[in-house]
Order: structure tokens, then C-alpha cells, then sequence
């Protein structure tokens, strides 16, 4: 239901309606993995995509040298 109409989401504890898209979104400190809304990532945590560490926190998820992402870092 993530990225459905909000309709899709109101009865669901685990997201929430986007009024600026009038569409299903993970809550606050939460991301979309491609099946679930997990919480955001704390430093030095693995990840393994852009949106996985906590930006209230400033971290993101940092890219090697050779494309992969690996942990949330400042």
C-alpha cells in the first residue's frame, strides 16, 4: 500500500498519509525497504540504501569506492 492513495492507509498503524502527495508514506524516522516501513539506521549501522540512516541525525548512508552503500556515517 506504500505509495497508494491515502485511502489505502487509514487503518494501517505502520504508515501514514502524505498530505503534500495525498499518498501512503513510512512515519517519521522510518523508510521504505521495499516491503515494510523499518526504523531509520543509527551511526555505524550497516545499510544498504540512501534513506536507511536517521536524517534528524544527519547521517546517510555512505557510498565505497565502489558504488555499494555501506554504513550511516556523518
Amino acid at each position: 500500500m506504500y505509495n497508494q492513495s491515502c485511502s489505502a492507509c487509514q487503518e494501517n498503524r505502520y504508515q501514514t498519509c502524505s498530505l503534500t502527495t495525498n499518498t501512503c508514506q513510512c512515519p517519521g524516522n522510518s523508510y521504505w525497504n521495499g516491503s515494510m516501513c523499518p526504523l531509520q539506521l543509527f551511526e555505524n549501522a550497516t545499510c544498504s540504501q540512501i534513506d536507511a540512516c536517521r536524517s534528524d541525525l544527519n547521517l546517510s548512508c555512505v557510498i565505497n569506492s565502489y558504488g555499494e552503500f555501506t554504513q550511516c556515517s556523518i
